[in-house]
């Protein structure tokens, strides 16, 4: 419930801000959401709750970017699948596990649901509530459409929503409203370009985002890359990387 009047807070201060009347803000958000009026003005008087992929919606709607991640406290695991969701177990250990019900271990300050690894863990807790959310985003920036293709199959496999971008101009519009949960840029691009620029667009939008850079010429652009890693705080990865580093980075960033 806290979450749910925090997104309401967000909606109505937004709303405020762009000076929608109260009497219009219902028929404002129907309209952006594509939901029935009856439905918004019940979200809007807190009736019902409103999901933090509907608070992004709005703010994109107004070229806003909504820099926050929502809360969860559990990942769900399917082979290499990945869902963040939020989780509620029963108290006590369980004694024995049933078939086709969910149990959870505690790692770190995420529960974690695990199907194929419940046999190692001691400490399962049987699973009363489970809530998943929508996946991650991340943006990819790359003129080589191979990569782009391969970076798009790593994220897929591991529950990752990728929006892919070839050309610069394109995606400097886009991240100027739009919010990633991470950023993968080539350094090099067309025509000797750099990222530079739109590396600094981001992180003048949220601090703390990741920002993973990815570059073949490493030796020959020491001097420049050095110098954005230190100012923009960002990581390097050196092409050709392996499946395994890539998909083991955006795993820690995004979901632990």
């Amino acid at each position: 419930m806290e979450d749910n009047n925090k997104n309401l807070e967000k909606v109505l201060e937004l709303f405020d801000r762009k000076g929608i009347e109260k009497r219009k803000q219902a028929t404002t958000m129907a309209g952006i959401l594509g939901i029935q009026y009856k439905s918004a003005k019940q979200k809007l008087d807190g009736k019902r709750g409103i999901r933090f992929e509907e608070v992004r919606k709005i703010h994109e709607y107004f070229r806003e970017a909504y820099n926050k991640r929502p809360q969860y406290n559990g990942i769900f695991i399917v082979n290499d699948l990945h869902m963040r969701c939020n989780i509620e177990v029963e108290s006590e250990d369980a004694e024995q596990v049933e078939a086709g019900v969910n149990y959870a271990y505690k790692d770190g300050e995420y529960w974690i649901v695990n199907p194929t690894s419940n046999r190692i863990h001691r400490s399962l807790k049987k699973v009363v509530n489970l809530e998943v959310l929508p996946a991650p985003r991340i943006a990819i920036l790359d003129n080589d459409p191979e990569i782009l293709e391969l970076m798009k199959s790593v994220s897929n496999r591991f529950g990752i929503e990728a929006t892919l971008f070839r050309d610069k101009l394109e995606m400097l519009e886009h991240v100027k409203r739009h919010f990633y949960d991470a950023y993968i840029v080539d350094w090099l691009l067309d025509y000797e370009e750099n990222a530079g620029e739109i590396i600094k667009t981001i992180r003048a939008n949220n601090a703390a985002v990741p920002i993973i850079i990815l570059t073949a010429q490493l030796d020959q652009h020491e001097n420049e890359i050095g110098e954005i890693i230190a100012k923009q705080g960002v990581e390097i990865l050196e092409k050709p990387s392996r499946v395994t580093i890539i998909s083991s980075i955006l795993i820690s960033h995004l979901f632990y």
